[in-house]
């Protein structure tokens, strides 16, 4: 447990202990105010005042006249109808930073498992197209969901279901052969070549009604493994898992356990026939469908007229699958927000067929451009590696102006930093819900609600730290009076709750959030104390200990999100 939820769990006992047997508080209950000045937490009477037809004013003044100031808790005082507590900054402070101190990067992680297994499916990227910018939010989404419920306790197990067979690749295969038959194909640049002919191929499409007929052709041939379109699809698919696993692997994505959409094939035809037989599954209009109109969600589409299957399909034995070989007690599908209605048709789907295990939908909203939403079929993406190398110049030149002596290596290497760090945190800082107009200008800031301004406060921190010379860092949180510095002692105090709270609800913005009102908090710290200038060796001595404590704690948050911090800036 942490100090904040011990702190809790005692102001919980006092308010039982002078309320008696009529009423039993709850922790949701006990709030934190909006201005630490009004109390570090505070406790509404309204319920109360309901259930006793007093006003809650007078229940609040009555509650803090009955509730004696011992340990942690410093003061009581009723205010408007809250009773307010104010905590011992010096025993609060103590306990806090040496929890930090003792823990390091443990600090807000659960200390023991729970020995319960999520999986999560994440990264479920098309083979034959490129990765863009619109993909990487579910890559992050995904690896800081992994992050965040592995320091609460559980096991999980990250997959990649792949989607290596669909239409789109028998439109790619069918530009290959009607394009460029001739053209000698290798696997440099494969990904990118491969994506280009996927838009000429579905221009192709739009524009002579034919094509189409022949691109189910080609996708009926891949379907079965038989036909001259295999050898191609086997060749060029190879090519594009390398160039998605090489990505992941850049991008430091867990990933334990890959599923194929082509290794699905067999499975979905022998589940639609079992389907059939129970009953489950009925012929519309020469399609294959599950009506599932009873849950209002419509028809849940399976096969297609001309008999080509579709991606739901295949979703359906891969859960079993997933069952069979994990056991998961529950397992996560991050897709995004547009798919919501075939998540929850998957879901009826399965909870028809006797699928017991907890299945759940984190969605999130797209990625878009100032110019609009982007798209492979009209091939306006901007390509992941394009923006990240995009990125990396900008915070290199603008690295380079602050530090004009550094040596190339260095400077490299502190600039793809600071770039995957504007990269991750601008995608994780927006609520899940909420789409994102990504603009590269404004993620890459060295000011503001910023990966970048973060990763400045962490190297402001170490700044200082280097600055103290031989004087070391101890932690007598007496010496700690300030406001600022009782602020502070509070947020750290929060960390573990919100990684907590966040782990539970799938809110990753609220890490983003938290990490910025830290920095913030300590930006107004470093300004108002003079944390290498007092006269008193034990008060500087004290002041570094809460920064060494503050840096740990945005380091433990950034790498929740994926992201590694730097020691200058």
């Amino acid at each position: 447990m942490s100090v904040y939820y011990d702190t809790k769990q005692q102001i919980i006992k006092e308010l039982k202990t002078a309320l008696g047997k009529g009423y039993s508080p709850t922790a949701a209950e006990v709030e934190s105010p909006p201005d630490l000045a009004m109390g570090d937490f505070a406790f509404p009477c309204f319920t109360l005042a309901k259930g006793l037809k007093k006003n809650p004013a007078e229940i609040a003044v009555e509650l803090a006249a009955k509730i004696e100031p011992k340990g942690v808790i410093k003061k009581v005082k009723a205010t408007g109808s809250y009773v307010n507590f104010f905590l011992n900054t010096e025993i609060f402070g103590q306990e806090i930073l040496n929890n930090i101190k003792n823990l390091g990067t443990g600090y807000g992680k659960a200390a023991e498992e729970n020995h319960r297994r999520i999986m999560v499916e994440y990264a479920n990227l098309n083979t034959h197209k490129e990765v863009h910018i619109g993909h990487l939010r579910n890559l992050f989404v995904g690896q800081t969901t992994i992050n965040l419920l592995r320091a609460v306790g559980y096991e999980v197990i990250p997959v990649s279901y792949t989607n290596d067979l669909g239409t789109h690749v028998a439109k790619c295969v069918w530009g290959l052969k009607k394009f460029y038959g001739d053209y000698e194909l290798n696997e440099e640049n494969a990904t990118t070549f491969l994506g280009k002919v996927y838009t000429e191929a579905t221009q192709a499409e739009e524009n002579d009604p034919k094509v189409k007929e022949e691109i189910s052709q080609v996708f009926h041939e891949l379907e079965s493994g038989k036909g001259e379109s295999v050898v191609l699809w086997k060749k060029t698919r190879k090519w594009s898992v390398n160039d998605l696993k090489s990505v992941f692997k850049e991008l430091g994505l867990p990933i334990s356990v890959w599923y194929f959409e082509s290794e699905m094939i067999k499975p979905a035809r022998k589940a639609i026939k079992e389907l059939e037989k129970k009953g489950l599954a009925v012929k519309s209009q020469g399609a294959t469908i599950i009506d599932l109109s009873e849950e209002k969600l419509g028809a849940y589409l399976l096969v297609k007229s001309d008999g080509m299957l579709l991606y739901a399909a295949k979703d359906i034995p891969l859960a079993f699958r997933k069952e069979e070989e994990y056991h998961p007690e529950k397992s996560i599908y991050v897709v995004d927000t547009r798919q919501s209605l075939a998540m929850q048709q998957l879901f009826a789907t399965l909870r028809r067929m006797d699928f017991k295990k907890e299945l759940i939908h984190l969605s999130y909203d797209f990625v878009t451009l100032k110019e609009g939403a982007m798209s492979s079929r009209k091939g306006n993406i901007i390509r992941y590696e394009t923006l990240r190398d995009t990125l990396i110049d900008l915070a290199k030149t603008e690295t380079q102006k602050r530090h004009p002596e550094w040596k190339e290596k260095f400077l490299q290497k502190t600039a793809r930093t600071i770039a995957f760090a504007a990269l991750r945190f601008g995608m994780l800082r927006q609520d899940p819900d909420k789409k994102i107009v990504f603009d590269i200008n404004e993620v890459l800031s060295f000011d503001g609600y910023t990966g970048p301004y973060l990763l400045y406060t962490y190297a402001r921190i170490q700044s200082i730290l280097r600055k103290a010379g031989g004087l070391k860092s101890e932690i007598k949180s007496k010496h700690l009076v300030t406001p600022i510095e009782h602020q502070l002692l509070f947020k750290l105090a929060g960390y573990p709750e919100v990684i907590a709270s966040t782990a539970h609800d799938f809110k990753l913005d609220r890490l983003a959030e938290y990490l910025f009102d830290l920095a913030k908090l300590f930006a107004t710290f470093y300004h108002e104390v003079p944390v290498l200038q007092d006269e008193n060796k034990e008060v500087v001595a004290a002041r570094l200990a809460l920064c060494e404590a503050v840096g740990q704690v945005i380091k433990n948050g950034l790498w929740m999100m994926g992201i590694e911090t730097i020691e200058e800036m």
